[in-house]
């Protein structure tokens, strides 16, 4: 069979989008007949002396670290993050997620912070970056500053529904409702929550900097405006 011909028989049946479920159900089948996960695991495990993880990153795949994520994305290892990671106690230097914990509710995200510090090595960094609410709430004030105007004005062009009004109001909902956000943390309570899966010596950090050079700039700062992701966003360091 021609693969124009293979091609025009999966549009016919309904199956020529790569995101229907029986698509994605074989290219798991496929994966896991393969072992490919498995292999990416091993190999970047057996040729790297200092491990790094990269969770959640989808297409974005980082250059040294093993990118995983929950969908099926060539070269990333897939892992879902609210579950049991498939690694031994004690393997990784470094744990890097950005925009990614907002997206699994609160018990699932402290559950996937408890896994990261069992998998880290004794004096291991793990950065999280994530939207800061208070920056969002922020908002809904009459007397905006020039940076939150800039980022209000920026966020309603882009995100919010042309049905909705261009206002704190809409940014906000839209913050809470779209993207399958779960839950929205405080600077306070990333930290908290950090603290009671093990880590010490948690510390904020402005995006692209870091006292660790593995850390730093690995943000994809470029998808927004200069600064915004930076306005947006809060990161911490945590050491286990």
């Amino acid at each position: 069979m021609t693969v124009r011909l293979r091609e025009a028989l999966l549009n016919l049946l309904g199956l020529g989008d790569p995101a229907h479920p029986f698509i994605i159900r074989a290219h798991r089948l496929r994966r896991a007949i393969l072992r490919s996960d498995e292999r990416l695991r091993n190999d970047y495990l057996y040729k790297t002396a200092m491990p790094k993880l990269h969770i959640g990153g989808g297409w974005r795949r980082l250059g040294g670290w093993l990118n995983t994520d929950i969908e099926l994305v060539p070269d990333v290892m897939r892992m879902d993050a609210t579950e049991l990671f498939p690694f031994s106690d004690k393997i990784f230097h470094y744990v890097y997620t950005e925009h990614m914990i907002e997206h699994v509710p609160y018990l699932k995200g402290a559950y996937m912070l408890r896994e990261c510090h069992r998998v880290m090595r004794e004096g291991g960094v793990i950065r999280i970056v994530t939207p800061d609410l208070a920056a969002i709430l922020g908002l809904y004030r009459s007397d905006l500053r020039a940076d939150q105007q800039e980022y209000l004005t920026w966020f309603c062009k882009t995100f919010v529904r042309q049905e909705c009004p261009f206002s704190a109001a809409a940014a906000i909902n839209a913050m809470f409702r779209q993207w399958g956000h779960q839950f929205l943390y405080d600077e306070e309570t990333l930290r908290e929550t950090m603290r009671a899966a093990g880590f010490r010596s948690v510390e904020r950090f402005a995006l692209g900097e870091s006292r660790h050079f593995d850390l730093q700039n690995v943000e994809n700062q470029e998808r927004y405006p200069a600064g915004l992701l930076n306005f947006e966003s809060v990161a911490l360091e945590g050491l286990k």
